[in-house]
């Protein structure tokens, strides 16, 4: 950008300024949006997290079961469904985060819970170490 001088035109400083305004304008409206967003997803983590509570559990039974009738124990499985839902999570939320368009919370957010939660129970299903 070139700085304003004295030879300048009046209508070159105006459209200057005006531009300034609508970038202050811009910046601010979309660090509201963030924050707005990230508030209503952080709204949502009890639902998540007893989602997640549940199917652990689920995964759990299915271990004991499991392991009473020797089936199967997978490490890989249990790797695997670990970084999974890590990466669903911070995908699912960056992508609603960042969304230009509006979204509505529970859109997002009920497929993301119940994706993770069968994540969570594969997981513990194939989990080998003794708890």
């Amino acid at each position: 950008m070139a700085k304003l001088n004295r030879h300048a035109t009046i209508s070159e400083q105006t459209f200057y300024r005006r531009d300034r305004f609508c970038r202050e304008i811009t910046c601010r409206t979309g660090t509201q949006l963030v924050g707005v967003r990230i508030a209503t997803f952080a709204r949502l983590l009890p639902l998540l997290l007893q989602i997640h509570l549940v199917y652990t559990t689920d995964g759990l039974m299915q271990r004991a079961i499991g392991r009473a009738s020797a089936g199967r124990e997978s490490a890989s499985g249990h790797h695997r469904a670990k970084r999974l839902q890590v990466a669903l999570a911070g995908t699912a939320v960056l992508f609603v985060i960042v969304w230009p368009a509006p979204v509505e919370s529970l859109i997002p957010a009920l497929p993301l819970a119940a994706t993770i939660g069968v994540v969570a129970r594969i997981q513990w299903a194939c989990y080998r170490k003794h708890l």
